[in-house]
């Protein structure tokens, strides 16, 4: 399985995010599932290749989920090129995990584009708030 995740630490209306990933990457929106963290308040059309969500988690706001059929759909781009895209769409502020759970170090997306590591409390992160310590040198 191939997803990609993208979180907005600002916050972020998710109809606007998911019009965001729509226009960005030349997706039907029906095809973006948006949920509020209780309910899909916009359901995908048969396949969904996305989602839109209300992060559960305490220091962020929003989450973007490419599935597989995004993946393909945008020939594999790297979960960087996406967060620099919706980042800059949107002028919020968006994070990347690291690719193992022991590394606690993020890529944090500017709105400009620009990006760079920064440290995440991994106490905190454990019960469930994502706080930034500071960025790496």
């Amino acid at each position: 399985m191939s997803t990609c995740t993208v979180m907005f630490i600002d916050p972020v209306d998710l109809s606007t995010l998911a019009q965001a990933a729509a226009e960005a990457f030349a997706v039907p929106l029906e095809q973006i599932e948006t949920w509020n963290g209780r309910q899909f308040t916009s359901p995908a059309t048969s396949p969904g290749i996305a989602q839109v969500a209300a992060s559960p988690m305490e220091g962020v706001s929003a989450e973007f989920v490419g599935f597989d059929a995004f993946a393909a759909h945008t020939g594999g781009l790297a979960t960087l090129q996406i967060a620099i895209a919706l980042a800059t769409r949107l002028q919020q502020r968006a994070l990347i995990e690291p690719e193992t759970a022991e590394d606690h170090r993020w890529t944090l997306v500017a709105t400009n584009g620009s990006y760079q590591h920064v440290m995440v409390d991994s106490e905190l992160f454990d019960d469930g708030t994502l706080a930034i310590i500071n960025p790496e040198p």
